[in-house]
């Protein structure tokens, strides 16, 4: 397979402190200071998960896929050059702030700089959370996931099955298009959702007890912006919130995702809508927020929910 997972996501700040204080209220990751203009967020054995430098603007960066292996990278690079696309090595000073062996990165169809590596760095000494927390669900499903809004989903989807070599878990077509694409076990790592823009709708992080998404969440709603309340995913089961992060765009943080069977999976529509319950879109404004909530009491009528598929609130499960 081309990529393994999505590995870490990078953005620019204006504001360091505000990430320093949202990485420790919301994410609950451990700050690593880089310097007077850069600093990261560990949330595993890895150095960093999320790289945030010091710039004149906030917005998201740059995501980073992993590959396998020097020889992987270089063949899904000859892969992207193959499909038309060009391709940049990085500088050593990129390789330095990454902590990886190698990357080489291009511009997507939307315009995200997408970076693929191989080699990332462990951290330096034990993690520390910021407060007691039962951990986060890497490990080889990767950081988590991210949403993309797409003017050309068809090109979108193009590049990331064709040429990463991603796998179609599920995808809606109404009330708009959405497609949920893996690169492991993991539901998705990629979502591709049709939009009038391009940009990231969100980046999801995936913690393996339940009630540390409910500590966040009152760090969230006590200090930052909501953008959907609390629910449970239809089609993934993840049970999540999400707050807007210093750089404008959606975090997720969650619990309970379910694993594909790559022998027995099926790619199939959902037509339930996106949440079994919760989830109000509060960052909608009020007539499509009005359509998300009747479509949501549709699901919520139907009886629709999801297992548990936990032993004593942690999973457990060989990596």
């Amino acid at each position: 397979m081309p990529v393994l997972a999505l590995g870490y996501i990078g953005v620019e700040a204006r504001d360091l402190d505000a990430w320093r204080a949202f990485g420790t209220d919301v994410l609950a990751m451990q700050v690593v200071e880089r310097g007077a203009d850069t600093l990261a967020l560990r949330m595993d054995e890895r150095c960093q998960r999320v790289l945030v430098q010091c710039t004149e603007r906030d917005a998201p960066a740059f995501f980073g896929f992993e590959t396998a292996s020097a020889k992987a990278l270089q063949e899904t690079v000859g892969k992207i050059e193959a499909a038309g696309r060009k391709i940049t090595r990085a500088t050593e000073r990129e390789l330095l702030l990454r902590r990886v062996e190698d990357m080489a990165w291009c511009i997507d169809p939307a315009g995200n700089r997408i970076e693929l590596f191989h080699g990332q760095a462990a951290g330096n000494g034990p993690l520390t959370l910021p407060r007691p927390h039962g951990g986060f669900r890497t490990g080889r499903m990767g950081m988590g996931h991210m949403v993309l809004h797409a003017e050309d989903i068809d090109a979108m989807s193009a590049f990331y099955r064709d040429v990463l070599g991603l796998r179609l878990s599920d995808y809606m077509v109404k009330p708009y298009r959405l497609m949920f694409l893996r690169a492991n076990p993991r539901h998705h790592s990629v979502g591709l959702l049709e939009s009038k823009h391009n940009g990231v709708h969100h980046v999801m992080f995936e913690v393996l007890a339940l009630d540390d998404v409910g500590r966040a969440y009152d760090f969230a709603l006590e200090k930052w912006r909501i953008g959907q309340t609390l629910g449970r995913h239809s089609n993934d089961w993840v049970l999540s919130f999400y707050a807007f992060c210093p750089a404008g765009f959606m975090m997720e943080y969650g619990w309970g995702g379910r694993l594909i069977d790559e022998a027995t999976w099926t790619p199939r529509e959902v037509t339930h809508g996106g949440s079994m319950w919760g989830h109000d879109r509060l960052w909608m404004d009020e007539e499509r927020r009005r359509k998300a909530n009747e479509v949501r009491r549709t699901t919520i009528l139907s009886g629709l929910g999801a297992p548990l598929q936990i032993t004593r609130g942690q999973f457990n499960e060989v990596e």
